[in-house]
């Protein structure tokens, strides 16, 4: 009996099998959301270095393929639109992500969900303080046409 254990481990240490593969597993209650973070980061770094063109290109691939995780994850680079954030988060969501997530993938896919919607938000300030500051600055050449109309009616008066 001993011999026939050591030997059927022997043939499973040889043939690359790990022993936690053959014991059963609990059920943990979540499934993951699998996929090549690697791949992921570098089709990125690529979308970032790319031109506008092979940017519309990689986005319409990603979508005729529906790999909505390379869409969604294209489509967060802080540089977008704002319409193209939010399509972003949109897609972030049909993922359904758990909030506490166990799987690295999914971890990943949560944190460019927050990213998201942080780069949205400031987007939306920077929108808001830039109509605030042209609103500031229409005023400004309003108040200082009067100013001039004032002066030129001052110096028309004095003579």
């Amino acid at each position: 009996m001993r011999r026939t254990l050591l030997a059927v481990f022997t043939v499973i240490g040889l043939s690359g099998c790990q022993v936690s593969q053959l014991l059963p597993s609990p059920d943990n209650g979540f499934t993951c959301i699998t996929g090549d973070m690697g791949e992921w980061m570098m089709l990125e770094q690529h979308y970032q270095q790319s031109r506008p063109e092979k940017k519309a290109a990689m986005l319409k691939q990603a979508k005729d393929d529906n790999q909505i995780i390379i869409q969604a994850m294209l489509l967060s680079q802080p540089d977008n639109t704002t319409a193209q954030l939010k399509r972003s988060i949109e897609l972030f969501e049909q993922l359904d992500l758990d909030k506490t997530p166990q799987c690295d993938a999914e971890q990943y896919l949560l944190v460019r969900y927050q990213y998201t919607q942080a780069v949205m938000t400031l987007q939306r300030a920077l929108n808001t303080a830039d109509l605030e500051r042209k609103a500031l600055s229409a005023e400004r050449d309003k108040l200082r046409q009067q100013i001039e109309a004032l002066t030129r009616i001052e110096k028309d008066l004095s003579r």
